[in-house]
């Protein structure tokens, strides 16, 4: 129990009654932050420390907690996107005094940060989304930023027993229209297919196989390891901890994709992962890469990655398949993002429709009958 350094930063760890505080004392002199632990042990020790935390706890104590707890835990793009939601929070509560200073670094904008309260952001928090869209921000990367505020804030209250409100809860968060339904045309599946023949890099095309065949997010088929791949039971099994909804999936495999697998497998990897180039597990920004260089090649424009997940839905849709259905193997909490595939199968609608138009004549049948008894 004491103090110690984190970074270039004091920080303090005192436990009294059962309640173990830990956080930034804000200084890099060792003097300061003596006088500034003293301080607080007093408060705490007097009770008067956990009437007022929301006073006192600052966001970058927050941050810098979320960060050490759960971000660093994360895949790389999920923790290069934290870092910029921080970078970009820092920014908003010392947008006064940036001027000229815009691209500082995270840890340079924590230093700076050291007197941003919660309170202050529970006074501010309502200004951001403007502040945002005043840079052409889109929507759904400001509904993002938010959204991980709003996480940190229900951690720190729940888990950590932070006497604190969740500002992020009382605003209304942006409206985000997202629904690009982008898939493969006959012509361009062909095409596509075509290209990766001759690609540069050999795992491209099984890799695109099962994200065709699986709807497998990205960064989920970059993490893909062998231990989620039942063969015998022809099918894939991913844990809640690592899907972006927090639920297990289990998705059964197409031959195709059974036949691309088995194949994979027989290459080890001392990683274990699925996908691996020379033993080196793929990362999203390469994969990504080197699906644009086919698509070039294949002539096929205004295409993404993640297109291949509304291909996979849409084909299926195209099959007949229903939107719950479609909605559980894509990993849908709700099926409000499963109804942007509905129009796909207009068969469907017509059979329905058709019902209408025969229980119409039906009705219209007895109505007659009714009169002429009459």
């Amino acid at each position: 129990m004491g103090i110690y350094k984190k970074g270039n930063v004091y920080w303090m760890i005192k436990q009294y009654n059962g309640k173990k505080v830990e956080r930034s004392l804000d200084t890099n002199i060792k003097r300061v932050a003596e006088e500034r632990y003293a301080k607080i042990v007093s408060e705490i020790v007097d009770g008067a420390y956990f009437n007022n935390q929301i006073g006192k706890r600052t966001l970058r104590e927050m941050i810098d907690r979320y960060q050490t707890e759960y971000t660093n835990h994360k895949t790389y793009y999920c923790k290069a996107r934290d870092c910029t939601t921080f970078k970009f929070l820092y920014k908003f509560f010392l947008r006064d005094k940036l001027t000229g200073k815009e691209k500082l670094s995270l840890e340079e904008l924590s230093d700076l940060a050291g007197h941003i309260t919660l309170q202050d952001v529970e006074n501010e928090i309502g200004s951001y989304e403007q502040w945002r869209k005043a840079q052409n921000t889109k929507p759904g990367t400001i509904l993002k930023d938010l959204g991980l505020l709003r996480r940190m804030f229900n951690i720190a209250r729940k888990n950590w027993k932070w006497k604190i409100n969740n500002p992020v809860s009382d605003i209304e968060l942006p409206k985000v229209r997202n629904e690009r339904v982008r898939y493969l045309e006959p012509e361009e599946n062909v095409n596509l297919f075509s290209a990766m023949e001759t690609a540069e890099e050999p795992w491209i095309r099984p890799f695109v196989v099962l994200a065709i065949d699986t709807g497998l997010r990205l960064n989920n088929l970059c993490e893909l390891m062998r231990t989620e791949v039942d063969l015998f039971n022809k099918s894939i099994r991913k844990a809640s901890e690592v899907m972006k909804n927090d639920e297990h999936l289990g998705i059964p495999l197409t031959e195709r994709a059974y036949q691309t697998l088995k194949e994979l497998l027989r290459v080890p990897c001392m990683t274990g992962h699925v996908f691996h180039d020379n033993g080196k597990p793929l990362y999203d920004r390469q994969v990504q890469r080197a699906f644009k260089r086919v698509l070039k090649k294949a002539g096929i424009t205004n295409f993404h990655i993640h297109d291949l997940r509304h291909t996979f839905a849409s084909y299926l849709r195209q099959a007949g398949v229903d939107l719950h259905t479609i909605g559980t193997l894509l990993g849908h909490k709700d099926l409000r993002m499963t109804k942007r595939y509905a129009h796909l199968n207009v068969e469907s609608l017509r059979t329905a429709v058709g019902r209408l138009e025969t229980t119409t004549e039906l009705l219209q049948q007895r109505r007659i009958a009714s009169v002429q008894s009459l």
